[in-house]
Protein backbone atom coordinates (compact mmCIF):
# COMPACT_ATOMS: atom_id res chain seq x y z
CA UNK A 1 0.00 0.00 0.00
CA UNK A 2 1.37 3.41 -0.93
CA UNK A 3 2.18 5.97 1.79
CA UNK A 4 -0.54 8.28 0.45
CA UNK A 5 -3.18 5.59 0.82
CA UNK A 6 -2.03 4.83 4.35
CA UNK A 7 -2.34 8.52 5.30
CA UNK A 8 -5.78 8.80 3.71
CA UNK A 9 -6.95 5.58 5.38
CA UNK A 10 -5.63 6.77 8.75
CA UNK A 11 -7.37 10.13 8.42
CA UNK A 12 -10.68 8.57 7.40
CA UNK A 13 -10.50 5.97 10.16
CA UNK A 14 -9.62 8.65 12.75
CA UNK A 15 -12.51 10.82 11.60
CA UNK A 16 -14.90 7.89 11.91
CA UNK A 17 -13.64 7.06 15.41
CA UNK A 18 -13.92 10.65 16.59
CA UNK A 19 -17.40 11.16 15.15
CA UNK A 20 -18.68 7.88 16.56
CA UNK A 21 -17.89 9.08 20.08
CA UNK A 22 -19.34 12.55 19.67
CA UNK A 23 -22.71 13.35 21.17
CA UNK A 24 -25.03 15.80 19.53
CA UNK A 25 -27.33 18.20 21.26
CA UNK A 26 -30.20 19.65 19.28
CA UNK A 27 -30.61 23.23 20.43
CA UNK A 28 -32.95 25.95 19.24
CA UNK A 29 -34.33 29.34 20.07
CA UNK A 30 -38.01 30.21 19.78
CA UNK A 31 -39.72 33.58 19.94
CA UNK A 32 -43.15 32.70 21.34
CA UNK A 33 -44.64 36.16 20.81
CA UNK A 34 -46.20 37.35 24.02
CA UNK A 35 -49.74 36.40 24.85
CA UNK A 36 -51.75 39.31 23.46
CA UNK A 37 -55.50 39.01 23.99
CA UNK A 38 -56.21 41.49 21.18
CA UNK A 39 -54.48 39.43 18.48
CA UNK A 40 -56.92 38.65 15.71
CA UNK A 41 -56.55 35.14 14.31
CA UNK A 42 -53.21 34.71 16.06
CA UNK A 43 -54.15 34.06 19.68
CA UNK A 44 -51.85 32.01 21.87
CA UNK A 45 -54.60 29.41 22.27
CA UNK A 46 -54.42 28.89 18.49
CA UNK A 47 -50.61 28.91 18.34
CA UNK A 48 -49.84 26.79 21.42
CA UNK A 49 -50.62 23.37 19.90
CA UNK A 50 -48.55 24.24 16.82
CA UNK A 51 -45.63 25.35 18.98
CA UNK A 52 -45.68 22.08 20.93
CA UNK A 53 -45.96 20.04 17.72
CA UNK A 54 -43.02 21.88 16.15
CA UNK A 55 -40.82 21.32 19.20
CA UNK A 56 -41.74 17.65 19.34
CA UNK A 57 -41.20 17.22 15.58
CA UNK A 58 -37.65 18.59 15.74
CA UNK A 59 -36.81 16.75 18.95
CA UNK A 60 -35.01 19.67 20.56
CA UNK A 61 -32.89 18.74 23.56
CA UNK A 62 -32.67 22.35 24.72
CA UNK A 63 -34.46 25.46 23.53
CA UNK A 64 -34.50 29.05 24.65
CA UNK A 65 -37.62 31.16 24.46
CA UNK A 66 -38.27 34.85 24.14
CA UNK A 67 -41.36 36.91 24.95
CA UNK A 68 -43.01 34.08 26.87
CA UNK A 69 -45.40 34.96 29.65
CA UNK A 70 -45.54 32.53 32.59
CA UNK A 71 -48.87 31.11 31.39
CA UNK A 72 -47.36 30.37 27.97
CA UNK A 73 -44.37 28.61 29.52
CA UNK A 74 -46.69 26.56 31.70
CA UNK A 75 -48.76 25.63 28.64
CA UNK A 76 -45.64 24.37 26.88
CA UNK A 77 -44.58 22.39 29.93
CA UNK A 78 -48.06 20.82 30.17
CA UNK A 79 -48.02 19.90 26.46
CA UNK A 80 -44.43 18.64 26.63
CA UNK A 81 -44.00 16.96 30.03
CA UNK A 82 -40.59 15.59 29.04
CA UNK A 83 -39.21 19.13 29.42
CA UNK A 84 -38.52 21.33 32.41
CA UNK A 85 -37.76 25.03 32.21
CA UNK A 86 -36.02 27.79 34.08
CA UNK A 87 -36.59 31.52 33.79
CA UNK A 88 -37.93 34.49 35.70
CA UNK A 89 -40.08 37.44 34.70
CA UNK A 90 -38.17 40.46 33.47
CA UNK A 91 -40.28 42.93 35.45
CA UNK A 92 -39.84 41.58 38.99
CA UNK A 93 -37.36 38.70 38.80
CA UNK A 94 -40.18 36.30 39.66
CA UNK A 95 -43.21 35.89 37.40
CA UNK A 96 -44.19 39.37 36.16
CA UNK A 97 -43.56 40.24 32.54
CA UNK A 98 -42.04 38.33 29.69
CA UNK A 99 -39.48 35.60 30.31
CA UNK A 100 -36.38 34.47 28.44
CA UNK A 101 -36.71 30.90 29.65
CA UNK A 102 -34.61 27.85 28.85
CA UNK A 103 -36.32 24.48 28.37
CA UNK A 104 -34.36 21.24 28.61
CA UNK A 105 -35.12 17.52 28.40
CA UNK A 106 -35.19 16.41 32.01
CA UNK A 107 -34.33 12.81 31.10
CA UNK A 108 -31.06 13.96 29.53
CA UNK A 109 -29.88 16.96 31.57
CA UNK A 110 -29.53 17.95 35.21
CA UNK A 111 -29.26 21.55 36.37
CA UNK A 112 -26.10 22.36 38.30
CA UNK A 113 -26.63 26.14 38.48
CA UNK A 114 -29.06 28.70 37.16
CA UNK A 115 -29.35 32.44 37.17
CA UNK A 116 -30.46 35.62 35.52
CA UNK A 117 -29.12 39.07 34.77
CA UNK A 118 -30.63 42.19 33.30
CA UNK A 119 -29.02 43.84 30.31
CA UNK A 120 -28.40 47.11 32.09
CA UNK A 121 -25.98 48.96 34.33
CA UNK A 122 -27.58 47.18 37.31
CA UNK A 123 -27.64 43.55 36.12
CA UNK A 124 -28.66 42.10 39.48
CA UNK A 125 -32.05 43.83 39.62
CA UNK A 126 -34.94 44.44 37.22
CA UNK A 127 -33.92 47.47 35.18
CA UNK A 128 -33.76 49.07 31.77
CA UNK A 129 -30.43 49.65 30.16
CA UNK A 130 -28.63 51.20 27.24
CA UNK A 131 -31.00 51.22 24.27
CA UNK A 132 -34.09 49.81 26.01
CA UNK A 133 -36.95 52.28 25.74
CA UNK A 134 -40.04 50.26 26.55
CA UNK A 135 -39.01 47.42 28.77
CA UNK A 136 -36.48 45.58 30.87
CA UNK A 137 -34.29 43.07 29.10
CA UNK A 138 -33.28 39.87 30.85
CA UNK A 139 -31.08 36.85 30.24
CA UNK A 140 -31.74 33.57 32.05
CA UNK A 141 -29.06 30.89 31.96
CA UNK A 142 -28.41 27.31 33.01
CA UNK A 143 -25.30 25.31 33.78
CA UNK A 144 -26.21 21.73 32.89
CA UNK A 145 -24.71 18.29 33.01
CA UNK A 146 -25.41 15.89 30.18
CA UNK A 147 -26.44 12.59 31.75
CA UNK A 148 -25.25 10.70 28.64
CA UNK A 149 -21.71 12.05 28.58
CA UNK A 150 -21.18 13.47 32.07
CA UNK A 151 -20.03 16.74 30.49
CA UNK A 152 -21.07 20.08 31.95
CA UNK A 153 -21.85 23.15 29.89
CA UNK A 154 -23.63 26.52 29.90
Amino acid sequence: MSPHRIVIFTLLFSTFCISSYSQKIIAATFNLRYQNTTDSGNLWTQRAPQVAALIRFHGFDIFGTQEGMRTQLNDIKTSLPEYEFYGVGRDDGKEAGEHSAVFYRKDRFSVLKSGDFWLSETPDQPSKGWDAVCCNRICSWLYLTDKKTGKNFY
